[in-house]
């Protein structure tokens, strides 16, 4: 189970969205990739750049390049919320300015397990953070070729070692590998799309 969620993280110390606040501008950040030491944010802003804001940006320690006229890639020392973030397991899809000190972070977990681990984590850190939102997102549908392989390989009683993997590949003109590797993915979809219709969670923090 793969969990969207929108959390709000309070914490004064981002230089990105303190030095964008102090030129009373409107912006959200599209893209975030957290670090422990550096983070980068890709910044839509709601007016053309000019000179003047690369100047103040570059001067308040910032590492700036303008992508086009109402967007830039910042670089700059991680705040305390991407850094523990960076440290959390979860993935940023993005975030935009909240409140005063706050940032409103889009994540993606891979389940509710972590998400509570990640988020205890964030808070022994120093970070305020609380849960405004949160979805499971569908999982993914077998391709045709996937479901093409996995009914060859029911047809042929691959299921019942009535044939092996090396005359399967051979049928379909694949290398063992590639068949082998297409009947894993599919099968895993297929268990986990089992999994959800009889309502069993699973989260990447089973047992080893």
């Amino acid at each position: 189970m793969v969990l969207k969620v929108i959390l709000e993280a309070h914490r004064g110390d981002c230089r990105v969205q303190n030095a964008l606040k102090a030129f009373n501008l409107n912006f959200s950040i599209a893209r975030v990739n957290v670090g422990d030491e550096v983070s980068t944010h890709l910044v839509k802003l709601d007016k053309p750049v000019d000179r003047d804001l690369l100047n103040y940006l570059r001067r308040s320690g910032l590492k700036v390049n303008v992508i086009d006229e109402e967007t830039l890639w910042v670089s700059a020392p991680s705040c305390s919320a991407c850094r523990a973030l960076s440290r959390a397991g979860l993935l940023v899809e993005g975030g935009k300015p909240g409140n005063e000190d706050s940032i409103v972070y889009t994540v993606l977990s891979p389940g509710i397990k972590r998400l509570r681990t990640s988020i205890r984590q964030l808070r022994s850190s120093g970070v305020k953070v609380r849960v405004l939102d949160m979805e499971q997102l569908p999982m993914p549908s077998p391709t045709e070729r996937q479901l093409e392989v996995l009914l060859l390989a029911y047809k042929m009683g691959y299921f019942d070692r009535e044939v092996n993997l090396k005359e399967l590949a051979k049928q379909l003109g694949l290398s063992i590998s590639t068949v082998s590797e297409l009947l894993r993915k599919t099968l895993k979809k297929v268990v986990m799309h089992y999994f959800e219709e009889i309502g069993i969670t699973i989260d990447e923090d089973r047992p080893k």
